[in-house]
């Protein structure tokens, strides 16, 4: 199985589907709660937000990630993260949740919360603070972080303040904790991988 020709074409075809699906939740916006269409804006927004990292970005996020950050190998364009990696954090991860999220927002409004927990906390901390170590620069996916997720966040933040009960903040975090702990893990399992075999390994 090509996992690159398989991701060029999800990413690719976010051009397109992002747009749609954003004017088609614009229409149908009157016809659900306000949470639960900030929910269902989540997924064309990280749409765009792939379109940045992968498609539009002189240097995608994957090698910008791999090579120029403290978390990749610095050697590898293809360590810790490769084409396996980046289908799985997007298309089997957020993808779902935020789909499922929005579909349960009446009944279990923290699942697709705890996705915004990941952006508000680990995603807009990457492409502002820990991706700038030395100064101010671009990297993938920091204008559409900067101009969409996190505003994005920040209002479903708000709106949540208003009807949340306690027990959903403890499982938005939990939930959100268990994706960041899941994929701390495979980055820094794969980084010790690479470091034992010379950074030769693939998937």
């Amino acid at each position: 199985m090509n996992m690159q020709k398989i991701n060029r074409f999800w990413q690719s075809a976010n051009l397109f589907l992002a747009p749609v699906l954003l004017v088609i939740l614009i229409y149908y916006k009157n016809s659900m709660p306000f949470y639960q269409f900030l929910l269902w804006l989540h997924l064309p927004f990280l749409m765009f937000h792939e379109c940045e990292e992968y498609v539009l970005s002189p240097v995608s996020f994957k090698e910008f990630f791999n090579l120029k950050t403290p978390f990749g190998s610095q050697t590898n364009p293809n360590y810790p993260l490769d084409e396996g990696y980046v289908f799985q954090v997007n298309i089997v991860i957020a993808w779902p949740v935020i789909i499922i999220g929005a579909l349960l927002a009446n009944i279990a409004p923290w699942v697709g919360f705890s996705m915004m927990i990941f952006e508000l906390t680990i995603n807009n901390l990457m492409h502002t603070i820990i991706f700038q170590p030395k100064k101010p620069a671009y990297n993938p996916g920091l204008i559409t972080n900067s101009l969409l997720l996190l505003p994005l966040g920040t209002v479903t933040f708000l709106v949540a303040l208003d009807f949340f009960q306690w027990y959903d903040w403890v499982f938005s975090v939990m939930a959100g904790a268990a994706v960041v702990g899941l994929l701390a893990y495979k980055t820094t399992s794969r980084q010790k991988r690479a470091n034992k075999e010379g950074v030769k390994t693939t998937l």
